[in-house]
Formats: structure tokens, sequence, C-alpha cells
């Protein structure tokens, strides 16, 4: 899972608006929404046709998710920077209603205040594709500073508990987890950047694209903690990492 968000935000303009990325090491084609693989010189089944490996990326992602554009306005407000009213404004351009219909289905606001929104919006794009080349140059004199652990698209809050570098990562896995980074951990802190740190790491320890049962859960967790493993199993879901059903018969990686 670690491995997937990483290459979520790793990806380019061109990636994140198709859906999926290429890796050179694997010399495949892979889902940003799932991580599923399509290795070139393979031919891949779907929906009862044969398709090679770029194009079945292509018809997965049309098929098995919903499109980019509605997929990424899921994210958190701190993760795209565009607010509620601006993420429904512009599903609704997506829709290509005018603006008068836009009002009518609001039921508020007028065609002008819908009319500065898009204008307003056209220029934040402006301002990103600039502030993306001047990151991109900085990254490229190798003055970028430190590296940021990437934050997990399921999260369910985006705060400073996130501005942890890569360093401080692994500090604090080798400090609560002494034996190894499979456990047992020695305690379990206070701090909520520290909690939240650990539980990332354990929940890659969870396969995607897969159920679990309360037991399963329950039993990779307490590799951890033998004592705590429904704190940890708690922590997952409430911060984004694993959803359930609602009885709790079935676990599964969020995203």
């Amino acid at each position: 899972m670690n491995e997937l968000t990483e290459r979520f935000w790793s990806a380019d303009l061109a990636d994140l608006k198709r859906g999926y990325t290429y890796d050179k090491e694997t010399d495949a084609y892979i889902c940003l929404r799932c991580g599923e693989s399509f290795e070139e010189g393979g031919v891949y089944p779907i929906g009862g046709r044969l398709y090679e490996a770029r194009k079945a990326a292509q018809v997965h992602g049309a098929e098995a998710h919903e499109p980019m554009l509605a997929y990424l306005l899921t994210l958190d407000k701190k993760q795209t920077g565009l607010t509620d009213l601006q993420k429904d404004l512009i599903g609704m351009f997506a829709e290509g209603l005018q603006d008068a219909d836009i009002v009518k289905r609001t039921g508020g606001g007028s065609t002008s205040t819908i009319r500065n929104h898009r204008f307003a919006m056209k220029e934040k794009a402006k301002q990103a594709k600039l502030y993306l080349a001047i990151m991109e140059l900085l990254d490229e004199q190798g003055v970028g500073g430190p590296k940021f652990i990437p934050i997990h698209r399921t999260a369910t809050q985006v705060d400073d508990r996130y501005a942890l570098t890569q360093e401080e990562y692994d500090e604090l896995i080798a400090r609560y987890m002494p034996n190894g980074p499979e456990g047992p951990l020695e305690s379990f802190p206070v701090k909520q950047k520290r909690k939240l740190a650990l539980i990332r790491h354990m929940a890659g320890y969870f396969e995607r694209n897969r159920c679990y049962s309360e037991t399963e859960v329950n039993e990779l967790l307490k590799r951890f903690s033998e004592d705590d493993y429904v704190t940890l199993r708690r922590y997952l879901i409430d911060y984004g990492f694993l959803d359930r059903k609602d009885d709790g018969s079935e676990y599964w990686v969020q995203g």
C-alpha cells in the first residue's frame, strides 16, 4: 500500500489525468487507483476481449473505477486545495451545465457568481502551473529539502501530523520496534504524529484487493501488540487506512 501511495504522488500530470503510470523497473503499466499491474508483452482478457498491456491498463481504469476526475475530487481539501463548494461546481461543470442551470440546481446565488467561480478557478490553474514548474526546477537543482513521507490518499484529515520526513519515520520505526519492523511494539506513543507513523507502517502489511475477517486482522496486528491489537485496528479505520462493513465481518485496504 505504501508503494502505491508513493507511486500516486510521484506520478506526473499526464499519469494523474489518465489514471495509470509506466514503471520502468517492472516494465509494466500500473493503475494509480488500485495498483493493478499490466506487464509489457502480456495479453490481458477484459470483458471478453484481449488487450496488450497499455490498452489493458486504460480499459481496466474505465471499467473498474470511476472517472479520474471524479476520483481526484474525492481527495481531501489539504490534498487538492479545493473547497467542497469548488468540488461541487467542478462536478457540475464536468456535466456540461450552464451557469443558469447550476443556479437552479443549487437553489442559490446568481449566474454572475458562478461565472466568477469559473474565472477564479481558471486563475488558480495558471498559478498552479507556475508553482509546479518552480518546485520541479528546485528539485532538479537538488535543493528541494528533505523527502517527506507521502500522505495516503484516503486520509480522513490532513494536518501537521503528516509533516514527517523519511528520516523521522525510519527513526520512529526503529525506536518503537527495536526488534525489527515486524514488531513487536515496545510501547505505543501518546503523540498523534508518532501514532500515525506507526499505524501507517502496520497498514503496509495488509494486501490490497483482499477482504479480511476481523479475526485475520487481529492475528496480523498481534505481531505488533498482543494486548493492544483492538486499539491498533481502530486506528487503522480512524486514519483511513482500512475500511470495513458495519457489522465488522469484512475489512479491506481503502483507496
